[in-house]
């Protein structure tokens, strides 16, 4: 059925868990498609004049935003495999999680960019992934904590001492691995919404800038048990 779907774009950076995360569904789906980075930074705007931010995912020319109305739109195009459980009571658990994943968890690891502590790799990273000259991703430093860093600010994670932040991440970890308990994946035995959200925080959290993140992880052999299943079957 992914035969249907032509001229697959993907718009927006692979840093992003957001775009990670459509990336992972597209895989699920067996849907080729291109992934276009931003070369500008005017190229949000133009992709996404309703809001400026990615991901963007177009088919045939149409164009859906934001990473969960793209992977309800893509589950409609695509039937299998399925993205939501036929069960309503579990399809309702995992667009849950799913939006938990997104707008709580997503900034826990802002947070932990961002701070005193993980900031100047934050931006390194951001950077190096920009077309701009090496010599010049230092002086890009300031200017992306301005403008990515102070959302945690002022979401309010950002606030808090790194101490706090690393405590409370440490509780959400272990409440995840609650949920999975001995399900290979979340609430089920095939990866689902809230499987490509969660996996896109960790990889975020596993990324680089936030070692104390990765730390975590790893102390809990079942959540990174988890996230190597997840990413195995999401791999292109």
């Amino acid at each position: 059925m992914s035969a249907t779907l032509d001229n697959v774009i993907l718009f927006g950076s692979p840093i992003s868990p957001f775009v990670d995360k459509v990336g992972r569904a597209l895989r699920v789906k067996r849907v080729p498609y291109t992934l276009r980075e931003p070369q500008t930074p005017f190229d949000l705007g133009r992709w996404n004049p309703r809001t400026g931010k990615m991901p963007v995912l177009e088919i045939a020319g149409d164009r859906e935003y934001d990473s969960t109305f793209i992977l309800r739109r893509l589950d409609r195009l695509v039937a299998e495999p399925p993205l939501y459980s036929a069960d309503p009571s579990t399809a309702a658990r995992q667009r849950f999680v799913e939006d938990w994943s997104d707008e709580s968890l997503y900034w826990y690891g802002m947070a932990l960019r961002w701070s005193d502590a993980n900031a100047p790799a934050t931006a390194d990273q951001i950077a190096a992934s920009l077309p701009v000259p090496a010599f010049a991703r230092p002086l890009m430093r300031p200017v992306l904590r301005w403008q990515i860093g102070s959302q945690a600010h002022a979401q309010g994670l950002g606030r808090l001492p790194l101490e706090r932040v690393l405590d409370e991440l440490a509780r959400r970890l272990d409440e995840i691995q609650v949920l999975l308990g001995d399900t290979p994946f979340f609430f089920g035995t095939q990866p689902s919404v809230a499987d490509l959200a969660v996996a896109s925080q960790l990889r975020m959290l596993r990324s680089g800038p936030t070692p104390q993140a990765a730390e975590l992880i790893q102390q809990r052999p079942a959540l990174a048990a988890y996230a190597a299943r997840i990413d195995a079957a999401t791999a292109a």
